[in-house]
């Protein structure tokens, strides 16, 4: 609501401005960028795969605990004291290993976060200097993303989204579709699913 005002607000004031000089207002649909983009779509195929990887060693490591938790209770009964203490601290020890990489891969600032803004930061880059570009090229005075809630309405000629992504894919080919599925068997998801409107900004 208060995004709504402000922007209500600054209309309000540029109209104002009007008098003295034309002002020029554009959108953008930026969850379309997110659909379309060749290179946002192949970024969350990488980074859907470097999760999986992630997600796999901790899988394996689950396994390996679960195996040693069925061999301790089947051993346990003949086991010493002092062996049955060994046992379970080795199945602690897997355990805070799991927990460490757990931390370290999706915990806050880990690796799952790094790696997004490694690669979101390049294309998110490059579609800002785009769409100065075509604001300065066809005098835009403001541009706004629609796709946030923050424009009611906008008229299809000030929509500059084609020529956003006309620029941005033109030098890439979009990527074929892969229904293949992954090793847990669960579908690669699509970009759309990976990044959505205003998340895929990097934060900084």
């Amino acid at each position: 609501m208060k995004k709504i005002l402000l922007l209500i607000v600054l209309c309000l004031g540029l109209l104002s401005l009007s008098f003295a000089a034309e002002v020029k207002i554009g959108v953008v649909k930026m969850d379309r960028i997110i659909q379309e983009s060749n290179e946002l779509a192949e970024i969350s195929r990488i980074y859907k795969l470097d999760m999986q990887n992630w997600k796999n060693q901790l899988n394996e490591l689950d396994a390996q605990i679960k195996q040693m938790e069925q061999e301790f209770e089947i051993a346990k009964l003949t086991k010493t004291e002092a062996a049955k203490r060994e046992a379970q601290a080795k199945i602690d020890e897997k355990k805070a290993e799991a927990g460490r990489l757990l931390e370290e891969y999706f915990g806050e600032g880990g690796k799952s976060e790094q790696r997004y803004i490694e690669l979101l930061s390049p294309i998110n880059t490059k579609i800002n200097n785009i769409i100065k570009k075509i604001a300065t090229d066809e005098g835009y005075t403001i541009i706004f993303d629609d796709s946030m809630g923050t424009v009611l309405y906008s008229a299809p000629s000030i929509d500059i989204t084609d020529l956003v992504l006309l620029e941005l894919n033109k030098d890439t080919v979009k990527p074929t579709p892969d229904n293949k599925t992954n090793t847990t068997g669960t579908q690669t998801p699509k970009p759309e699913d990976t990044f959505k409107p205003g998340e895929f900004i990097p934060k900084k």
